[in-house]
């Protein structure tokens, strides 16, 4: 898809996609991760992406392509977030989305980006570009995995959010969450027998894990969001223990973790109170893929250390509370 879009559109997406490269080679090679003409050539990207006009589908895989390697890039060489790089470039494609001009080949990237922002979105509490319709409950994506037809239901965890971050949380009735919740526990990950044959056994864990995870750090983040830091914590600890004990066996069965739990792991982490726990979530972090080279993981125990701080003093209430004194910090998938 990569080598097609190139070649359909080599003055975009050539430069940003070579600096990603060479950014990454770099990187996992413990090289000073970025050089001048890289940081020239997505820059000249960025602007592009700012000034970019979609007048046909066929320019929204461009436009698709480029935001996300611009958002790979922001990924790999920085600690502050890209979510204002990613959330522009669905701003720029919602229109089509919505009027369901898209192309069949641009489902692939879209995705990535919807997961990373209604992601991101529940622990800002703040309302996702797009709301995700499901059409095919079976895709499998290389980013979100088997998790597109749960991304509605973190929509909804999404509007709740951000009621309850502007002070709406009294006109919010119980049977909102009570409702939400059994259908977030009802949910499971979709498999065709497709998918079963393409796959290993390892590469199924993986999947399948993924998805669970998600659905418990939303049924965790949905707990948090009506019974704030203080309140119910015994029930929060249980889901905690119950994600941590999963991510566990995936890592003992496949030696590695899913793809993209990061945001499992800060909201886990952030019920663990005794000192032993929390030194098992950080081994947990230093078992991500990539975790010796991206700046986000770092951040990620940086943010671990301020919840747990502010959760001893009782300094808080919610989980987004934390970020609005960072707002520009990464934890990206």
């Amino acid at each position: 898809m990569i080598r097609a879009r190139i070649k359909e559109a080599p003055l975009l997406l050539l430069d940003p996609y070579v600096a990603v490269s060479r950014v990454l080679l770099r990187s996992t090679t413990n090289q000073p991760a970025c050089s001048d003409g890289d940081w020239a050539s997505c820059a000249a990207a960025l602007q592009a992406l700012r000034n970019a006009q979609i007048t046909s589908s066929e320019h929204a895989g461009y436009v698709l392509s480029l935001g996300l390697s611009l958002v790979t890039f922001h990924r790999l060489i920085s600690g502050i977030s890209a979510s204002t790089i990613c959330r522009f470039t669905l701003s720029l494609i919602r229109p089509l989305y919505y009027s369901e001009q898209l192309q069949e080949s641009d489902t692939r990237e879209l995705l990535c980006l919807v997961f990373l922002d209604i992601t991101e979105s529940l622990f800002r509490a703040r309302i996702p570009v797009i709301q995700y319709r499901v059409r095919d409950p079976y895709l499998v994506n290389h980013h979100a995995g088997l998790c597109g037809s749960l991304l509605p239901l973190l929509y909804r965890v999404c509007l709740l959010g951000a009621s309850i971050r502007r002070g709406s949380q009294l006109t919010v009735s119980p049977d909102c969450f009570d409702n939400l919740r059994e259908e977030i526990i009802a949910w499971a990950p979709s498999v065709s027998v497709a998918t079963t044959e393409r796959f290993s056994e390892e590469e199924m864990l993986l999947l399948l894990t993924q998805g669970n995870l998600h659905r418990s750090a939303t049924l965790l983040i949905l707990h948090r969001l009506r019974f704030p830091f203080g309140e119910r914590d015994d029930e929060a600890e249980l889901l905690s223990r119950t994600i941590i004990r999963e991510m566990q066996h995936c890592l003992a069965m496949t030696k590695q973790h899913p793809p993209n739990i990061s945001l499992v792991l800060l909201v886990a982490g952030a019920e663990v109170q005794d000192s032993v726990g929390r030194e098992n979530i950080i081994s947990l972090l230093q078992s991500i893929n990539g975790s010796s080279f991206y700046p986000f993981v770092a951040n990620l125990r940086l943010f671990l250390s301020r919840v747990w701080t502010s959760r001893d003093e009782g300094t808080t209430r919610y989980l987004f509370h934390l970020f609005d004194k960072d707002d520009n910090l990464s934890i990206p998938l």
